[in-house]
């Protein structure tokens, strides 16, 4: 009975030690999403704010967080510096720049002229509708006093500063932590969602240590084994946070529309080992012959075509150890064509995404990069909307809190990407042309511009202002919504 009090304690311990380390593990991920949001919107504002101030607008307040100040930093100028007491970014007042607001300002200025402090809740907010304080109009320094091109600059200048926040943070990683384009590794960045691997339990992470009782020590022994072992099921050992469990999984064949994919896996090089480089096991991705580009979909269309091009300067795509190479020379005559055997190998899959080394380069080199990662990210936001995909690939609050908890289990470099990706992300967001966003500040300034000049009026402003915010309401149900569903039905990545 001792023996079995003694167990049942260990276990309590264990599922104790457990589920504390994954408390820890989601406090992390929260603390770390705050910081990167907060960091992210306080540069945001911060492009608001300096263009603010060289057109010489009057800037109230650049507050980090949102609600009841907890501590005054001081006051430059008219500008007071404030941190408020939720950690959720920040934001700049800018005088004058809602409509009829400037005289409230003022009149708050004037009544409590320095001696008390209106956070203090010591003065009593109600100094616009004192009837004996002056409430004079928009002065010269207020935001709707300014040219129509100076403000649609301030509004343009936060996505900006946003994007520019997005590049240097990918051409810091360079010379910093690195960026994730070497070599593959053995350790999984990725479990991708209804895969083989998510089914049996594999999490970002988590390092494969051996297959088969077979040590692996980098990506490409481990993606080979497990691209030729479709159907074949396999033991994983992996190290997760020090510790060592054993997982079974059985590759499942990729597929197109459903259909299996083979690959042309070559068995004997023949005559191409000489003259091309070719070696046993590659895999033979296509053919490039006058600039005209051809696939290899089966082995006997491989081969066909090989004959079809004898004597004649060709290039072959294959794969070697998941290395991608091009190589080329001049198609042998058809007889020896013949040496070369072909066959067609199931591709197997787990579907997970092996990390790749971390790469470090000077500064110079550290700002090509970064110019590569931001068109690499525009590319696939433009994929996105082509291919009708924003639906799925669209995230709210859940989703920011599953990639950031993914990164954080990668490594600080996945999490400074993160930040990037983020900032740059937030940038395209704010100019869509939805009032209360940047971008429909600057539809109301092309209203103002058809209209030769004229604004709304407030009651007209107002209706806009709701309407953009029942906008970004629905948008945010709609979202949070998906991306629940999303983690319900187990469609996110691990």
């Amino acid at each position: 009975m001792g023996a079995g009090i003694r167990k049942c304690s260990r276990f309590l311990v264990m599922v104790s030690l457990e589920s504390s380390s994954e408390m820890s593990d989601a406090l992390i991920s929260t603390l770390t999403l705050l910081l990167v949001l907060g960091v992210l919107v306080v540069a945001h504002e911060w492009g608001h704010f300096i263009v603010a101030r060289i057109f010489k607008i009057r800037v109230d307040d650049f507050s980090i967080g949102f609600g009841k100040r907890i501590l005054r930093i001081g006051k430059l100028g008219d500008t007071e510096y404030n941190i408020r007491i939720l950690p959720l970014g920040g934001f700049v007042k800018i005088a004058g720049m809602d409509p009829d607001e400037e005289p409230l300002n003022r009149a708050k200025d004037a009544f409590t002229r320095a001696k008390h402090d209106p956070d203090s809740n010591e003065v009593p907010l109600f100094a616009e509708n004192k009837p004996d304080v002056e409430t004079p109009d928009i002065g010269p320094d207020g935001f709707n006093s300014k040219p129509l091109w100076q403000r649609a600059l301030v509004i343009v200048a936060g996505p900006a500063m946003s994007f520019v926040t997005g590049f240097l943070i990918f051409c810091i990683m360079g010379f910093t932590t690195g960026i994730s384009d070497g070599p593959l590794t053995n350790r999984i960045a990725q479990v991708n969602p209804g895969g083989e691997g998510q089914k049996i339990g594999l999490l970002t992470g988590d390092t494969i240590v051996a297959i088969n009782q077979v040590p692996v020590k980098d990506g490409y022994a481990m993606m080979d084994i497990v691209h030729n072992s479709v159907g074949k099921p396999l033991n994983l050992l992996i190290s997760r946070k020090g510790k060592l469990l054993h997982f079974v999984g059985t590759p499942q064949p990729q597929r197109f529309n459903g259909e299996p994919i083979s690959t042309v896996t070559v068995t004997s090089p023949g005559p191409f080992k000489k003259s091309f480089g070719v070696q046993k096991n590659d895999v033979i991705v296509g053919f490039i012959k006058n600039n005209d580009e051809t696939g290899a979909e089966s082995a006997a269309d491989a081969t066909a075509f090989l004959k079809k091009a004898s004597g004649s300067a060709i290039r072959l795509d294959v794969l070697r150890a998941s290395h991608e190479l091009s190589l080329s020379g001049v198609a042998p005559p058809v007889n020896d064509i013949q040496l070369l055997t072909l066959k067609n190998v199931g591709f197997g899959l787990l579907q997970i995404v092996p990390q790749q080394a971390i790469d470090r380069y000077s500064v110079r080199q550290s700002v090509v990069k970064g110019y590569e990662q931001t068109i690499g990210l525009l590319s696939v936001l433009k994929y996105v909307v082509k291919h009708n995909e924003l639906k799925q690939s669209a995230g709210g609050v859940v989703a920011m809190y599953q990639a950031t908890s993914m990164a954080v289990k990668s490594g600080p470099e996945r999490v400074l990407d993160l930040a990037a990706k983020l900032s740059i992300s937030l940038a395209i967001f704010n100019m869509l042309p939805i009032p209360v966003l940047d971008g429909g500040h600057l539809l109301a300034f092309i209203i103002e511009f058809i209209r030769r000049g004229r604004k709304m009026t407030e009651r007209q402003y107002q209706a806009y202002l709701m309407t953009g915010l029942a906008i970004i309401t629905v948008l945010f149900v709609l979202i949070t919504g998906n991306n629940l569903l999303q983690t319900f039905q187990h469609k996110i990545p691990q």
